[in-house]
Parts: structure tokens; sequence; C-alpha cells
């Protein structure tokens, strides 16, 4: 997407995909030394309890699966003692531990991701505040022989409430899903209509006076997975331009905040292939007074992530960590904003699996006398003019303040 030119003056960042050796992870290798800050981060993470309760979801509102992963929460805002923001609250995935020999219920490891930029931090002052919202979807099946069906998820309830707390200064910081699940009837079930999946919203609200203010927006990322039978388990090939879609916006101005699948999905099957098309949104940030300002202020990187899983008795333990990771992009200035699990799964022996994971990562762009320079450049060798052409095809999804709130859950308080 967009002018080739374009990118080319944007990224000087090689992304390699060899795996050799013995870390799960290849990160970019600039093509001269990046001159901008450092990027530190800090971890915390929290054994969340899922508990499977006995209902069968005949009426409406029973609790079918709850979580105590709001007891965590108050932990996480310690960081911001230190002048660390919560830069994303994640499900570790592939791990689990059950709670008794007999026990219906799971421990699930999440993980706090902070970051900061201590040579850039300044006299403003944050809190994290975070807030309740559901995901509904409805399934609909197009016809018998062609095995189609379609599932759409209503997102319109986390619009509004980023409107909302947009609007008085909050930054965005992430959403994640809790695993919370309540039942809405048979009736709704016989329409299609699943249980309702809770999501929590994360802010970074001001304590200082006269906050800046940001504009968000969210762009729909259609995501192709094909899969095609194979002896032991389907081979999986995922299809969607990842560094492309973010090289796009980056180069308008704005700034990647969380990347969300919404459950929506639209499935089409055969003997033995089959397609599914996810949706994923993605949040976007700008500061509102440089809503029109298409210069360039993040580099974007994609780096992909083979997380490995083992199972054993009782649960699975993961067998890689992605801290190193986060320690090697940060020397270089890359602050995460975003982690995706894909489709790609592997499964070697008995009880191995691979998952692919995409980590979203940014770090500021550097300027010397007003004018851009390219990635990694530390001297101003041939810069180039900080605002790009509009690239082709430029589609977004602006949010809407008009929604139906579904009776969902109100504001944490």
């Amino acid at each position: 997407m967009g002018n080739s030119k374009s990118k080319r003056q944007l990224s000087q960042t090689k992304h390699p995909r060899n795996y050799s050796g013995k870390k799960p992870f290849v990160i970019p290798q600039d093509a001269y030394p990046y001159a901008g800050p450092q990027c530190q981060y800090k971890i915390i993470n929290t054994p969340v309890t899922i508990q499977h309760n006995a209902t069968f979801g005949f009426s409406a509102g029973q609790q079918m699966i709850s979580t105590n992963v709001d007891s965590y929460y108050p932990i996480l805002c310690q960081p911001y003692n230190e002048g660390y923001k919560l830069a994303t609250f994640y499900r570790v995935p592939g791990v689990q531990q059950q709670g008794g020999f007999f026990s219906a219920s799971l421990n699930i490891p999440y993980q706090g991701i902070f970051s900061r930029y201590p040579d850039t931090v300044g006299p403003d002052q944050w809190q994290l505040k975070v807030v309740k919202s559901m995901i509904q979807t409805q399934q609909i099946r197009y016809g018998f022989f062609t095995n189609t069906s379609q599932s759409t998820g209503d997102t319109s309830h986390l619009h509004q409430i980023i409107f909302e707390n947009s609007s008085i200064g909050g930054r965005l910081s992430c959403l994640e899903l809790t695993g919370q699940t309540v039942s809405q009837g048979m009736n709704a079930a016989m329409v299609g209509f699943s249980a309702v999946m809770g999501v929590d919203l994360f802010f970074d609200m001001p304590l200082h006076p006269n906050p800046t203010m940001y504009t968000y927006q969210a762009v729909n990322v259609p995501v192709v997975v094909n899969y095609q039978m194979g002896f032991r388990c389907p081979t999986v090939t995922v299809m969607c331009d990842w560094q492309g879609h973010l090289s796009t916006y980056l180069q308008k101005g704005w700034k990647l905040v969380e990347t969300f699948l919404d459950q929506t999905q639209q499935m089409r099957g055969a003997a033995f292939t089959s397609s599914v098309t996810l949706n994923s949104m993605w949040f976007f940030e700008k500061e509102s007074l440089r809503l029109n300002d298409d210069t360039p202020q993040y580099q974007g990187s994609v780096v992909e992530f083979l997380h490995k899983t083992s199972a054993g008795f009782g649960g699975s333990v993961a067998k890689t960590d992605w801290t190193p990771l986060l320690q090697d992009m940060g020397q270089q200035g890359w602050q995460i904003a975003s982690i995706m699990e894909t489709p790609e799964i592997t499964v070697s022996g008995l009880a191995s699996v691979t998952m692919k994971l995409l980590f979203f990562f940014q770090r500021p762009v550097e300027f010397i006398s007003g004018r851009y320079i390219p990635m990694g450049v530390a001297v101003p060798h041939s810069p180039v003019p900080g605002t790009m052409p509009t690239p082709p095809g430029f589609k977004c999804f602006p949010l809407s303040t008009d929604v139906d709130t579904l009776g969902l859950q109100s504001e944490k308080q």
C-alpha cells in the first residue's frame, strides 16, 4: 500500500525471518545507529484465576465464566510512581494450570508490560484507570452445502468508552479480554447471539492541568487464514501485510495504540480446505491540534516471536520468554504497542506447541532543523522532507459517538 518511494524514505530497517540459533525471534537491523532515546521496560506477572461455573446458560445474566483479574489492578498502578506507563496487559497464550484435581478453576498468567523513556520524562503525572465493557457476537449461517458462516462482533460500546475518556484528556493504553463470560439466555442463543465476553479498557488519566488532547480512530484490517488438512494437524497460512498497514498510518502522523481481534469472522469450508477471514481492529491516536499535520512522528516494526508451550500434568507451561526481545528492542529505542496472537501453530512430539506471535513496536523519528531523518541516521546526511504524500487507498474508520450500549456494564469505580 502507498507510494513505494515514500516507504523507502520512512524505513531503512531490514526485517529478517531467519530463526537460526536458540532465540525465538530476530530483531530488525538498522542501516545506521539509532540516535534517539532508549526505552526501558518493567514487567509485572499476575496469575489470574478463571472459574467455570456450573450453568448451562438457559437464563440471561448467569456468570458462565468468572475471573478475579480485577484484584490485580491496584498492583498495575505502582509502576506509575517511577515514571512508567502501561503499554499492554496481555494474557500469555497457551499457558494454564488446573486449580486442583477436581477443580473447575484454571490459573492463567497475565502480564503487564510497562515502558518509559527515562531521558524524556517530563513533569506530567498520570494515573491508571480501568473501564469495564463487553463484546457480543452473532453468528449467521448461509447454507448447508457451502458450509459458510459469519460471526459479527458488536464493538460499539468500546468506541463510546474511548470517546468519553479521551474527551477529558485520557489516553487509551490497551484493552484486553478478561475471560469473563455472561449468558444471554436460550432465546438469544436460538437466533445466533453468543454469551457476552468481558473486555477491560485501560486509560492513562492526567493528574496535571491542561493535558494534551488526543483524537482516536479505529481501522478494520482483515486477516485471511487458510487451512489445508494434513496427516496430524492442518497447515495454516495467514495472509496480512502487517508492516504495510502499520507504516501506512505512521506515515500520516498517527501512533499505534492497540491491535485487537473483535471476534468477527467469516468462514468458508470445503472437503480438505477452509478459509477464515478475521477482523482485527487497530486503534491509532494523534494529538488533536496536529490532526491535519501528516508529519511522521513514529517509525514502526513488526517482529515475529515463536512462542513455545509444553503440556504436562495439570496444565501447560511456557518454554520461551519474550523479556530478552523487549530488552534488545528497547536498546534501539523501540517501544511495545501491542501483541497479537496468530493462528499459525505447529505441533511437535506429543505435547509441544509453537505459536507465532506478532509484536508491534514504535519509536520516535529523528528530526534535525525541522527536517525528517530516515530511520537510524544519526547525523544529518541527505535529510528528506518530513511531509509525505498521501498513500493511495488510505481508508480509516473514525470512532462514532452515536452507539447503543446494549445495557452493558457501567464504568468501574
